[in-house]
């Protein structure tokens, strides 16, 4: 029989510890990653609180990206400092980069709200220079149901953060949704500047705690203010509001190159840590 004190040691021992991640007041944190592991280390693997590396060639993608998603360490890697580097690199005149999706989703029940944050620093595209061309970071999310054959963009999605260098220093905030018996895209944006270079927090709050489902707010966040609300009474259809706001959606990080929203990357665009997207945490917060 195993003594209670050593197996509740054991427990301690392998439970994720999230020290880096702020608290947030009235919330309780369910999951996160604060990146706090050796350099050089890849992410957290663990199915049951951990990341998917996700890889995909450059010849499959719906958004004319020019990158490879790939599982190497020159693309995803932890610095030991406290940070996820996701990084764009040009080898052998292929373009390689990371994109990380959380194993888990998560999905806020009636009468809660739930805050999915991270503290992110981009490359400083402020007046588009030349060596970042086509890069295109994102912090983002997408519906579960994409996993059980839910076609985009009918799953929905979240863009929390979503910048490119041909944007300078403005971040587009984005519900992606398509009406019951379509799939056509239908899309609620709204954007606000940052400054590039430095960290920022960027989050995305769903709001269940109304008793009229016309009333539940997304809000999207930059240091805590508000720069986009889509409500469902802007919906305005209850069957594709229940996607976007109270169905899971699981966690996305990603660095990609060229593309639709990136805009075409060029020679002079160059690769490297000094392009990476970089990360200090995430978390996944529950009204208490």
């Amino acid at each position: 029989m195993v003594h209670l004190a050593a197996f509740f040691a054991l427990l301690a021992s392998t439970a994720p510890v999230w020290a880096a991640i702020p608290s947030l007041p009235n919330y309780r944190l369910v999951w996160g990653d604060d990146f706090n592991w050796s350099a050089g280390s890849s992410v957290n693997r663990d199915p049951s609180n951990g990341w998917e590396v996700f890889k995909r060639s450059r010849f499959n993608n719906d958004n004319d990206e020019k990158q490879e998603y790939r599982d190497h360490p020159n693309n995803v890697r932890q610095s030991g400092s406290g940070e996820l580097y996701i990084i764009p690199t040009k080898e052998n005149g292929i373009w390689y980069s990371g994109r990380l999706h959380s194993f888990r989703s998560f999905s806020v029940p009636a009468g809660r709200a739930m805050v999915v944050q991270a503290e992110i620093k981009v490359p400083n595209f402020g007046g588009s220079p030349a060596k970042y061309k086509g890069l295109w970071p994102a912090f983002w999310a997408l519906g579960q149901g994409i996993r059980q054959g839910v076609k985009w963009p009918k799953c929905g999605e979240w863009d929390i953060m979503e910048v490119a260098n041909n944007r300078g220093t403005w971040n587009q905030g984005t519900v992606h949704f398509a009406l019951p018996g379509s799939n056509t895209l239908t899309s609620r944006s709204n954007g606000i500047g940052y400054n590039g270079q430095e960290y920022h927090t960027w989050a995305i709050k769903i709001d269940r705690r109304k008793s009229d489902w016309k009333r539940e707010e997304i809000t999207f966040w930059r240091d805590g203010t508000v720069y986009h609300n889509v409500t469902g009474n802007s919906i305005n259809n209850w069957g594709q509001w229940n996607e976007l706001a109270h169905k899971p959606y699981f966690v996305l990080l990603n660095m990609a190159v060229g593309g639709r929203f990136g805009g075409a990357e060029g020679p002079e665009t160059q690769g490297g840590v000094g392009s990476a997207v970089r990360v200090r945490y995430v978390g996944v917060y529950e009204s208490v």
